[in-house]
């Protein structure tokens, strides 16, 4: 199978006499040439097809509703530079409920991408989460829910998700929230997001692929921990969660804000993984700040596969103890060691 990223090339290539003969295929749908919205683009697409979007800030609040699509920026044509400069801004919200930038919740498989863009200024959805039954605010930047899409070559910065109106139990995942879904989120920058739990990603009950990221500068899990990334809760008992050569570095786990006792608040500044099968390869966590225990917040009920990851301090269980793996540094390596750990910056936006 080709990847997403040549199959929209090779559809782009194909030139616009074909965008313009919606019977014979997949086609291109352009933003603003065509199109004066995102959202007027999202609802013309048809299975397969790709929306491009010209360079320029987007105030939209985006929802794919019940279709497999391609959204991607001038990225996709090797324009580069089109990743800082073509703005999803989801800060202006029709309705402050429904605020995430972008919202993937109709069955997507892995032929639906977001590629290519800053995604910025939302301040995610409140919904009813389905194993729970409680209100949650989840998903500033990306929400998406039984999907599978690829979330790539992105830069996701300054959304949150903390406001808790009545009634909520908690509101988290600041730059992206993925459930019960399968998600690859890989070759992105996420900084400067902020959720009472998983400031930079939360992946709930999934069994994601999350690779090759940067992931600095986040904050919050003042609730629930990690403030980085936060992953809980097995997908199936086979399914895994795939957490490879990410970077993941001066995120902060704040100190809770409420006297009623938790065992994950403000823990686990780089990553909480906890209670899902999960492998973490080659990652480099490092500088994160947490209230309490270790930079990564493991359980030893479900003990991930750990290799060749450089971790400041080391893996910890909360009762000190070492957890099996090979190849961990528990100090920085040596100069240009570090190379061989974490995202590659020759592959980030």
């Amino acid at each position: 199978m080709r990847s997403p990223f040549v199959a929209v090339t090779a559809l782009l290539a194909a030139g616009s006499a074909a965008a313009q003969q919606p019977a014979a295929g997949p086609k291109v749908l352009r933003v603003p040439a065509q199109y004066a919205t995102v959202q007027a683009a999202i609802d013309s697409a048809g299975p397969g097809d790709t929306v491009l979007v010209a360079p320029g800030r987007y105030y939209e609040n985006l929802r794919f509703g019940p279709r497999n699509l391609v959204l991607t920026s001038h990225y996709a044509l090797g324009d580069r530079s089109a990743v800082a400069t073509t703005i999803l801004d989801g800060s202006r919200p029709a309705d402050p409920d429904t605020a995430s930038v972008i919202i993937i919740d109709g069955d997507q498989d892995s032929t639906t991408v977001v590629q290519g863009f800053t995604i910025t200024g939302g301040t995610g959805t409140r919904w009813l989460d389905p194993r729970h039954k409680l209100m949650y605010r989840e998903g500033g930047g990306i929400l998406c829910e039984f999907a599978a899409p690829i979330i790539q070559f992105n830069i996701i910065e300054r959304n949150e998700a903390v406001a808790k109106g009545d009634g909520d139990a908690s509101a988290g995942g600041g730059g992206i929230r993925c459930g019960f879904g399968e998600p690859t989120i890989r070759n992105n920058v996420i900084r400067q997001n902020r959720g009472r739990y998983g400031g930079g990603i939360v992946l709930f009950y999934a069994a994601a692929r999350v690779q090759n990221n940067l992931i600095t500068g986040n904050t919050g899990g003042e609730e629930h921990g990690g403030a980085g990334i936060w992953a809980v809760g097995g997908h199936s008992r086979t399914a895994v969660n795939l957490i490879e050569r990410n970077t993941v570095t001066d995120n902060v786990s704040l100190p809770s804000d409420s006297a009623t006792p938790r065992n994950l608040r403000g823990k686990g500044g780089g990553m909480v993984v906890l209670g899902t099968p999960a492998v973490l390869r080659g990652n480099f966590v490092w500088g994160n700040r947490q209230q309490a225990g270790a930079q990564v917040a493991l359980s030893p009920r479900v003990v991930p596969t750990l290799e060749n990851n450089v971790v400041q301090g080391g893996f910890r269980f909360g009762d000190g103890r070492t957890p099996p793996g090979t190849g961990t540094l528990e100090t920085e390596p040596a100069a240009g060691a570090r190379a061989r750990y974490g995202a590659d910056p020759g592959r980030l936006p």
